[in-house]
Formats: C-alpha cells, structure tokens, sequence
C-alpha cells in the first residue's frame, strides 16, 4: 500500500506542479471526462489532465487495496487545500473506481 500512496503523491505533484505539453491530446472515456469535469468545475488546478486522470485510477487502487479514503486524502500535496484533496479522491471514486 505504501507504493500505491507514493504513486499518487508523485503523479499528483506531476499534475498540480508543471505542464507538460503533449503533442498528441489524450483520449478520455466518459468517466474520465465526468472526472476532469468534476475537477475543473471545483477549482482544481490541472495542467495535464492524463497525468490527473492517472491520480485519480491510483486513488481507486489504493482504495482496492485496503486503504481508506482518508489515506488517499492524505497522499495529495499539502498545496492543495483540503476540500480540493476531498473533491480529487470523491470525483475518483465516482467516476473512475469500479463499483
């Protein structure tokens, strides 16, 4: 589990901290697409929104794994507040983790 939350702390600081230009734009499903919108619509920022749609996935495998929604909360970057933390692991288990 301890990998899983490294991950989403590395992809999150990705996502939040640069923006990487991608020469092709990524393909989204509609649940990923519900997610990003969900993310924009809060306030999120998001400068690359493949490396935010892979937070997101690793948020719901931390969750498969045995880890509480608390845990995933915690594993975001500090420089987002908490409601946007929240918002990142609530959008996640809506959109993008299998029920």
């Amino acid at each position: 589990m301890k990998t899983t939350v490294g991950t989403v702390f590395t992809l999150a600081m990705l996502v939040l901290d640069t923006g990487v230009a991608d020469a092709d734009p990524p393909s989204f499903n509609s649940d990923e697409q519900g997610y990003l919108r969900e993310l924009h619509n809060d306030g999120i920022p998001v400068s690359d929104e493949q490396s935010a749609v892979a937070v997101g996935h690793d948020v719901c495998n931390l969750l498969a794994s045995g880890g509480t929604k608390e845990r995933a909360v915690n594993a975001l970057p500090s420089n987002l507040d908490m409601a946007q933390r929240r918002t990142i692991v609530d959008a996640s288990v809506t959109y993008l983790c299998p029920m």
